[in-house]
């Protein structure tokens, strides 16, 4: 208190000569334009201090720049810092997506940093003349490590040993795909589980009677975000074709509860899922030609966005299920099979309305992304092309990033911290029977 009172006069000489003070007790920081505008501070600072009797400790007072880390009142605040009280409501930690060809993921301090070769150089010619040097690498990229929760690599793109380690020792995903986003293979942090978990897992996925409960749980969270979906449509365009196929699918959810089998979930979920995309089908231009959900090839652009963005919340799925502790290779609801991440497929379930089909529609519905963006290759179906793909990446990603409530928790997080709550509620409903998992639903 006697240091706002002495240092009032100090703070407000500060405001006329143009800089704000942000300081606590008798320590302070001044924000600046320049190194030229902060020496600047620095100068009057001092000046105004002598007349209080004062003087700058000047081991202690430096200019530094929000790239290199700010240090004040034991925290280093950089470009990228946010507040104590944004982090519990806002999500920090993001997905970086690096697909131009021929990059290179390093780190740097504490920082992510990904460069790419500004030319190729030139070889000696014919007649012996010395080859111009290699230009220096563009910058494309840096961030904070702290910020970061994975890394995805589409096609050619370099990662060096320090950032793998650090990547490691921070627990950061590293997922490789091809261009066209099919998984080649993945770096996580070492899975460092409850070995009891796994072994209720095991138990429960070879019970029927747990294993169905937990089908019709993740089947039950989609088809009721989906019927969301579906009215959240019929509102914005007065549809009564899209009302109803809400209906439809509402009444395949609520036929779960009489299901005693896995067939008969797959069953209730095939007939609510077919009615929802062909309500897609009504609802989106002709010009796009989507007929229905069709993988393998997707044979039209939705198609193509569609199985991308699967692809993408599958690892994002697969991360969150094996940091709580689980096998995510060992599912409920999709059957085992060789190289398939089943548990991370089941949690996925409800989380792809309310994400990626949201994605796909905020791109097209106002014109953002056209259907001469993509192209048609026989052997691999509708590809997109890197506009196309940039659009519907920064849509996934904003969408991932957006808030929800948790019912479970009643906290407001983004859906990819929401994702990862999913995935340890699944991880407490097998340890504890008695509390079943419940799907999270989109209002």
């Amino acid at each position: 208190m006697l240091a706002n009172l002495y240092l009032d006069v100090f703070d407000r000489a500060m405001l006329r000569a143009g800089y704000r003070v942000i300081r606590y007790s008798d320590d302070f920081a001044v924000p600046a334009a320049s190194r030229a505008d902060a020496e600047h501070a620095l100068t009057v600072a001092s000046t105004e201090l002598e007349d209080l009797r004062l003087e700058v400790n000047s081991g202690k007072s430096i200019v530094v720049s929000f790239d290199e880390g700010v240090p004040f009142l034991g925290e280093t605040t950089t470009s990228s810092t946010v507040s104590r009280g944004e982090l519990l409501s806002h999500p920090v930690e993001t997905v970086v997506y690096l697909d131009r060809q021929g990059a290179t993921v390093r780190s740097r301090g504490d920082r992510l940093v990904v460069t790419h070769p500004a030319g190729d150089g030139n070889d000696a010619d014919q007649d012996g003349d010395k080859a111009e040097p290699a230009p220096a690498a563009e910058s494309l990229l840096r961030l904070n490590l702290r910020r970061v929760r994975q890394v995805v690599c589409f096609g050619r793109v370099g990662l060096t040993s320090p950032f793998l380690h650090a990547a490691a020792e921070r627990g950061i995903d590293v997922v490789l795909l091809t261009e066209s986003g099919g998984l080649v293979g993945r770096f996580a942090h070492p899975a460092a589980g409850d070995s009891r978990l796994r072994r209720a897992q095991y138990r429960a996925a070879g019970d029927e009677n747990t294993a169905v409960r937990f089908a019709s749980a993740f089947v039950d969270g989609k088809l009721r975000n989906m019927r969301v979906a579906l009215l959240r449509a019929a509102n914005r365009r007065d549809d009564a074709a899209s009302f109803a196929a809400a209906e439809t699918v509402a009444a395949a959810a609520d036929a779960l509860a009489d299901a005693g089998t896995l067939d008969t979930v797959l069953g209730h979920e095939g007939a609510g899922t077919r009615e929802y995309f062909q309500a897609l089908r009504r609802l989106a231009d002709p010009v796009w030609g989507f007929e229905g959900r069709m993988r393998r090839p997707p044979p039209d652009p939705i198609n193509a966005m569609l199985s991308y963005g699967y692809t993408l919340l599958a690892n994002e799925a697969m991360a969150a299920v094996e940091t709580a502790g689980l096998d995510p290779m060992l599912g409920f609801l999709h059957q085992h099979r060789w190289g398939r991440p089943s548990l991370a497929l089941d949690l996925m379930e409800e989380f792809r309305p309310v994400t990626v089909d949201v994605a796909m529609w905020r791109i097209i519905e106002p014109g953002r992304i056209r259907p001469e963006q993509f192209t048609i290759e026989p052997p691999l179906g509708c590809r997109m092309a890197p506009d196309a793909k940039h659009a519907f990446i920064e849509a996934y990603e904003k969408r991932m990033l957006t808030l929800t409530t948790h019912q479970q928790t009643g906290r407001r997080v983004s859906y990819r911290i929401a994702l990862h709550l999913q995935a340890k509620a699944v991880a407490r409903a097998l340890l504890d029977p008695a509390a079943p998992y419940t799907p999270h639903r989109w209002k």
